[in-house]
């Protein structure tokens, strides 16, 4: 626990659109995580609505998941899951048997989370709805802010641990998101990026082209960029490249990246919960260098056994509905579902606009030219939609942990009810051209998705792809 007796004054070392970033006022190597109750959706920033307990929902959700992960008794029971038997046994064998899982057997999960803090204390996460504050208090790491420069009409980002290796980094954000797939749900992106480059497919490793809605046999990875106004896709060569890593630390991380999805993908299957994708941010963690001891031996130091040390990979950032594409009975229950509320706005047409005319003009401030421009802002949530969506957090927080942490939620079941209801509505004013559905309001999605269960079948009888 942190030394009380060393308290400084609390100083923001970062303010997002959602989250708040400070430094930890009892040690200077740790800092705080402050989720608000304010959301963001299509890169735009702060929207015009809070959330109620979305703050304090993510906190107890990122807890949750660091310390279910963490010990090596869950990874050991993680291997006789019955929900990972509808992936290829071949392909599961290969993640069993490689060393970074042999690791997670007898070590466990290393993470960035120490503890949740109120601004005084620890305290445990059951407590959190009626905590004064609620922080989530993580090992502090440098971020390698890449520099921006545009030369000859193209925009391009150096980033200083790739450029300059002669910094000592006790611990370094990892500068990419990877986003897991387990399949493609209505609405993905990745069915705009197969339509467009089919060649796609072979990269991603998957044996045919998929429909929306449609499981894969095995998990696909792909990488985005994490510190850039935009998330670019890279390539696995990019990914690489950007990582800083060497080429066994690069393997590390990928293979922690699926034993981590494969651990998510269980504990929602457990819940009767859908884990269709989501993204994962790590850390990198170097040996302390020794006196005296130059870069280059510092990297090629072995263990007892001959063995070289590598760094250690640490899952960071945090792990809930904004980072996951869920789904029970058909519907969303993540930041997906205020996605699919606002997509067929005329706010959102002229945000996709807007970043196409910026993209043209080698303009980095698409909403001004939204703003401005095409005179267009997100309209805010209207009662029932406010209604729906405040229930969102609370409610998935109470299910994951099967008791109540945020009182006066609904069930799970009662929710989605809700969700259907309305839906049902929104169908039936579209059908009858409803004028406030046309201006504000958006059609629900024309058909659900289709259930794990529902397609066991059909995933059995397709070739498995192997890694």
């Amino acid at each position: 626990m942190s030394d009380l007796n060393k308290s400084k004054e609390m100083k923001l070392v970062y303010e997002g659109s959602v989250k708040r970033l400070w430094q930890c006022p009892f040690d200077d190597d740790r800092l705080w995580f402050q989720f608000t109750d304010d959301y963001s959706i299509f890169d735009w920033g702060k929207m015009p609505d809070t959330i109620a307990n979305k703050g304090r929902a993510l906190a107890f959700l990122g807890a949750h998941f660091f310390e279910t992960m963490a010990p090596a008794t869950f990874w050991q029971e993680l291997k006789d899951s019955k929900h990972l038997k509808r992936f290829g046994g071949d392909w599961l064998k290969k993640r069993f048997n490689h060393p970074v899982y042999q690791s997670l057997l007898s070590s466990g999960l290393t993470h960035h989370f120490r503890h949740l803090s109120n601004g005084k204390e620890a305290f445990e996460k059951t407590g959190i709805a009626t905590a004064d504050s609620a922080y989530m208090e993580v090992l502090k790491a440098e971020v390698p802010t890449p520099e921006y420069r545009k030369i000859l009409n193209h925009e391009l980002y150096f980033y200083p641990h790739t450029s300059s290796q002669d910094k000592r980094y006790k611990r370094r954000l990892i500068p990419l998101e990877i986003v897991f797939r387990f399949g493609m749900p209505e609405g993905s992106s990745l069915t705009s990026r197969l339509q467009k480059n089919p060649a796609y497919l072979k990269e991603l490793g998957l044996p045919a082209t998929p429909t929306p809605g449609e499981w894969f046999p095995v998990p696909v990875i792909e990488f985005f960029t994490k510190l850039e106004p935009s998330d670019r896709l890279l390539s696995w060569t990019e990914a690489n490249q950007l990582s800083g890593l060497s080429g066994e630390a690069f393997e590390a991380l990928l293979e922690t990246t699926l034993d981590c999805s494969l651990a998510l993908y269980h504990l929602f299957a457990d819940k009767g919960l859908e884990l269709w994708d989501g993204k994962f941010e790590f850390v990198v963690e170097y040996p302390e260098s020794e006196p005296g001891e130059t870069l280059n031996e510092k990297n090629e130091r072995v263990n007892a056994e001959g063995e070289k040390i590598l760094p250690r990979i640490l899952l960071a950032d945090s792990i809930g509905p904004d980072e996951l594409r869920l789904i029970y009975r058909g519907h969303h229950l993540s930041k997906e579902l205020i996605r699919q509320i606002y997509k067929d706005t005329s706010w959102a047409s002229a945000l996709q606009k807007s970043k196409d005319l910026a993209k043209q003009r080698l303009d980095s401030d698409f909403k001004r030219i939204c703003i401005e421009e095409l005179k267009e802002q997100p309209a805010k949530l209207n009662d029932e939609e406010r209604k729906i969506v405040d229930a969102l957090y609370g409610t998935l927080a109470n299910h994951l942990r099967g008791a109540e942490v945020f009182p006066n939620h609904p069930t799970m079941d009662e929710f989605v009810d809700a969700l259907d209801k309305a839906f049902s509505k929104n169908r039936e004013n579209t059908k009858n051209g409803s004028p406030e559905d046309k201006q504000t309001h958006r059609k629900a999605p024309s058909q659900k998705i289709k259930t794990a269960i529902e397609q066991e079948k059909e995933i059995s009888v397709k070739s498995r792809g192997e890694k």
